[in-house]
């Protein structure tokens, strides 16, 4: 892999092509959002055990941890965090207008992490529960671009059922 990062991919480095592909990622998921009322953002249907809300909330938090940034107030991940739900929420909750501001806030201090190239070592590996170890700036971008395009698939699947159901 280290080898590879110096080769071209269709015209452009490994390290732009994965920050492209983040913003890229972000500005669908931005898109997504503002075009989804509040209200539907809310709706949990049957057979979903957590809401676009909360899938919004989740990507800013992980990515928050990920890249430490800590740009978040620590009651975030007790909203948000894996294993979390809407159900459980307690107090005041960021609406979904806040968290699409505080996604696209987020995404110049992501970028300012990632211009150190992406052989650069953490300072401590992230250890995910199923094994995985991220010891890589690159490693960290690779990861959070799936975590965010799986829960983004999540959202549109949310937003087609409840749709479908209001028919």
């Amino acid at each position: 892999m280290m080898d590879g990062l110096k080769k071209q991919t269709g015209g452009m480095t490994v390290n732009h092509f994965l920050i492209t592909q983040f913003e890229m990622g972000r500005e669908r998921l931005q898109s997504f959002l503002q075009s989804t009322p509040e209200t539907l953002s809310d709706q949990m249907p049957k057979g979903f055990n957590n809401t676009i809300h909360w899938n919004a909330g989740h990507i800013l938090t992980v990515a928050d941890a990920l890249f430490e940034l800590k740009m978040l107030p620590p009651k975030y991940k007790e909203l948000f965090w894996n294993g979390t739900k809407p159900a459980d929420w307690t107090g005041d909750v960021p609406s979904l207008k806040t968290l699409i501001s505080q996604l696209q806030e987020q995404m110049e201090p992501i970028k300012e992490t990632l211009s150190d190239g992406l052989e650069k070592k953490l300072e401590k590996p992230i250890q995910l529960p199923n094994g995985y170890q991220m010891e890589t700036t690159g490693s960290v971008v690779g990861f959070n671009n799936s975590h965010e395009a799986i829960h983004m698939g999540y959202m549109n699947a949310l937003k087609r059922t409840i749709e479908g159901q209001s028919q």
